[in-house]
């Protein structure tokens, strides 16, 4: 038989096959929006903090395979649930041992970070090269109410699906303002958090409340571009990162990426006189581990 002959055949198997996946996907799409819609009605009707929590945990876990939710109350950060992490019943460390958290409920938006000690304290870290955590800031009306760790497990591949986390997150959080003033809904922590700066500040910057709004916007997306322009570096080239560190000399390995990170966040973000350079905080802290010297004699330093 020749290969004209077996064209209308494969023509046929390609349908079906095409057929196929489009029904696949009309069933999960399906079932994903069914399993939502359940979790709305169980959050329009939980009773007390712990159905609150327990049906956050069961959204979230839809969309990731280790999933911690943390109630945060002035400067601490408690563990409150947890699905596929072996943390201690009595987990809680002050927000300032993690960068990642401190940056999450400062800017109240989502983070993503290496799961290092530094971002997110050894016991959520991961000594696996590369791997990463998202932090979603749950809000009470203007204040951040707890925080969700959410990461890739063990041996799992499946990365954990930022849409829809965050979705279950903005839910989560519109329950609480909505039923803010019921009785019957206990609230997750009363006491509003103290904003912790995820980078801190230099001479040149003023304090953020004292900045018009635009300012403040700026200051936030530059200190975003600065957090995924760095985790991007290390998550790209880990081999590089760590013998920059070990030979003190960061610059040398990465001077590519890192001449390219400094202009663009000099066109997009040094235009202003309150704006500080977060992009050289961010390689001091994260890709030099705090020891400015790592970057090497022949960094340019800080933009000016």
């Amino acid at each position: 038989m020749n290969e004209h002959a077996l064209q209308p055949a494969l023509d046929a198997l390609m349908r079906q096959f095409e057929g196929a996946c489009a029904k696949a996907a009309e069933r999960a799409q399906a079932d994903t929006l069914h399993r939502l819609n359940q979790l709305l009605r169980r959050f329009r009707q939980y009773q007390n903090e712990a159905e609150w929590l327990q049906v956050l945990l069961d959204g979230a876990l839809l969309f990731a395979k280790q999933v911690a939710i943390f109630s945060l109350e002035d400067y601490v950060v408690r563990l409150r649930m947890q699905g596929n992490l072996e943390l201690p019943a009595n987990f809680s460390f002050r927000l300032p041992q993690a960068r990642a958290f401190a940056s999450a409920c400062d800017l109240k938006d989502p983070v993503t970070a290496l799961r290092t000690p530094s971002e997110v304290t050894a016991r959520l870290s991961d000594s696996r090269m590369g791997e990463t955590a998202h932090l979603f800031p749950i809000m009470n009306a203007s204040r951040v109410a707890a925080v969700l760790f959410a990461a890739t497990g063990l041996n799992e591949n499946r990365t954990p699906d930022m849409n829809g986390l965050e979705l279950v997150c903005g839910v989560a959080g519109s329950m609480l303002e909505r039923q803010a003033n019921q009785t019957l809904h206990a609230q997750i922590v009363s006491t509003p958090p103290v904003a912790v700066r995820a980078a801190p500040a230099v001479s040149k910057s003023s304090p953020w409340s004292d900045m018009a709004y635009e300012q403040r916007q700026l200051h936030g997306r530059a200190q975003r571009f600065a957090r995924v322009t760095v985790a991007e570096m290390q998550l790209a080239r880990p081999e590089a990162c760590k013998a920059g560190r070990e030979q003190n000399d960061l610059y040398l390995f990465l001077k590519r990426e890192i001449d390219k990170a400094r202009e663009n966040y000099r066109k997009q973000f040094m235009t202003v006189p309150s704006m500080v350079d977060y992009l050289h905080l961010e390689l001091v802290q994260t890709a030099a581990e705090g020891d400015e010297q790592k970057l090497g004699a022949d960094y340019p330093g800080q933009l000016l």
